[in-house]
């Protein structure tokens, strides 16, 4: 699902086509400012004509055309099956996995656009399990089609349980485990990586609407929401027996993430901080709060 091009590469795009609007962050892709957010901007729209047109108008306003572009598909739109990876060479590998699929997802996978990547192997199960992401080919092409609409050039079409690997504290974490929660308007996704590599994702339907209602009398949305995290980071250590999580960082850094992150402290033994957006000179950069998952995808290194 990775399509190069020879698009501008002095900055990135990425873009999360949401429920109620598109999501665009566009970053420096310097080696003097790898990273740096030049643009975060949340466009309301409902609807793949109004989206279409507020992302274009964006691109126009901001002269930005044949820039590189990094695009979500929505969970909607595709099925993620974990798989056990067959014997076969590695040539008959991806023909395998879309056979295997075939009883799982809603369409017939000879029109399926179809992509594997491995997950860790645990030390208590010593056979290779796979994650097949698949979608119909046409929903494929939409995307496609909606990012060349806007004038943009395509490079990679990327999932949302991936691209948090891309941010600086993930890829410099060597021989660490660590955690990161990214919470919506009504849900909430936390993956755990080690190294860089992904080994638990986890949504659930806890988000910030449910915490800008906690009170001081009644906390109890924090409960829950430390229970599916227990119950995310618990898998993680039985299964892969690799020791505790040592960190978790917590995106968008807002006043109801400060009290939830306080009250989650006193009770854990993990280090909480929030994802950082600041430049090598240290200035802090606003991200909107829906553009997470599109800042993390526009990180994304040529060649993943």
């Amino acid at each position: 699902m990775t399509l190069f091009t020879t698009a501008k590469k002095d900055t990135q795009i990425g873009v999360d086509f949401l429920p109620a609007g598109v999501a665009v962050v566009q970053v420096q892709n310097t080696k003097r400012a790898q990273g740096k957010i030049l643009r975060s901007d949340y466009l309301p729209g409902q609807g793949q004509a109004a989206q279409i047109e507020a992302l274009q108008q964006w691109v126009d306003n901001h002269k930005l055309q044949k820039s590189q572009c990094v695009c979500l598909i929505a969970g909607s739109d595709c099925d993620i099956n974990q798989i056990e990876k067959p014997e076969v060479e590695s040539s008959e590998l991806l023909q395998a996995m879309t056979w295997r699929i075939k009883d799982l997802v809603s369409y017939d996978v000879d029109s399926a656009v179809v992509d594997i990547y491995p997950m860790p192997v645990s030390s208590k199960n010593n056979r290779q399990q796979l994650s097949v992401v698949s979608a119909h080919e046409t929903v494929i092409a939409g995307y496609v089609d909606n990012i060349q609409a806007a004038g943009l050039k395509l490079i990679a079409i990327d999932i949302h349980a991936l691209v948090s690997k891309n941010l600086s504290t993930v890829r410099q974490g060597d021989g660490k485990t660590q955690a990161v929660l990214s919470l919506s308007d009504s849900t909430g996704v936390l993956n755990i990586f080690r190294d860089t590599d992904l080994y638990v994702s986890r949504d659930f339907k806890i988000g910030l609407e449910q915490l800008q209602q906690a009170s001081g009398d009644d906390q109890s949305v924090y409960d829950s929401l430390l229970l599916e995290i227990q119950r995310s980071m618990d898998y993680y250590e039985s299964y892969y027996g690799l020791g505790s999580v040592a960190s978790m960082e917590i995106f968008p850094h807002v006043p109801a993430t400060e009290k939830m992150a306080l009250y989650l402290q006193n009770l854990t033994s993990f280090d909480i901080d929030f994802v950082s957006t600041e430049d090598e000179a240290n200035n802090s950069i606003t991200l909107d709060s829906h553009c997470f998952h599109a800042y993390c995808a526009a990180l994304r290194s040529e060649g993943q």
